[in-house]
């Protein structure tokens, strides 16, 4: 474990109006979800998003997955929201958290169809989120899912999360769901970086 973290946060449009200026003062990255499904997209998208980088914050976005739909297709969806990427974006998150009335195999495939895709359009390694206890239940006899990062949720105040079973090391820690930032109204979900600026900026998509 990093005894360097950077803060950061992930809002969707729970979050409503955002001071992203304000925010920039208080976290290094930021996500913010931008589908879901084959069809959904999150209507505070395209103005977090473009807010995010104007306010100097390293940003990603990210896609709610629903394993009861093609992975691929649901690809597609994030992709045409997302648009061209630009230099500096942090890799996408795909959000595993739900398992839409499937059995492991096929939220196994539906993820890797995601993943895959997503990773060969934009050259660049996707980021998987999931807590523990569904990784275990749900994930888990899947390796493939081993080789992109983690982002594992748990809500604690230990120094560190526990990892799922299978699973050596973690990229981000969202450690709670119910943070308070100036610039923001009501509750945001606050993530660490487990890594220095350096290790951050080398995530990040370079210029094509």
């Amino acid at each position: 474990m990093s005894s360097t973290f950077l803060k950061g946060i992930d809002v969707s449009h729970f979050q409503g109006t955002i001071d992203w200026v304000t925010v920039a003062r208080q976290v290094q990255f930021a996500y913010a979800k931008a589908s879901e499904g084959n069809s959904v997209t999150d209507p505070c998208f395209s103005a977090n998003y473009a807010a995010m980088r104007a306010a100097g914050i390293a940003r990603g976005a990210y896609h709610f997955l629903h394993a009861d739909v093609d992975g691929a297709a649901q690809a597609g969806h994030f992709l045409d929201v997302l648009g061209e990427p630009q230099a500096g974006d942090l890799p996408p998150m795909l959000d595993v958290e739900t398992a839409c009335g499937m059995q492991c195999a096929a939220i196994d495939t539906c993820a890797l169809a995601w993943l895959a895709q997503v990773r060969k359009t934009l050259s660049c390694t996707p980021i998987i989120y999931s807590s523990g206890g569904f990784w275990n239940s749900n994930l888990a006899g899947c390796a493939a899912l081993t080789d992109f990062p983690l982002w594992i949720a748990e809500y604690t105040s230990a120094a560190a999360p526990v990892l799922p079973q299978g699973v050596s090391s973690y990229a981000i820690w969202q450690h709670s769901q119910t943070g308070k930032l100036d610039g923001i109204a009501g509750a945001v979900d606050l993530d660490l970086f487990n890594g220095s600026a350096q290790a951050l900026a080398q995530l990040a998509r370079p210029a094509r």
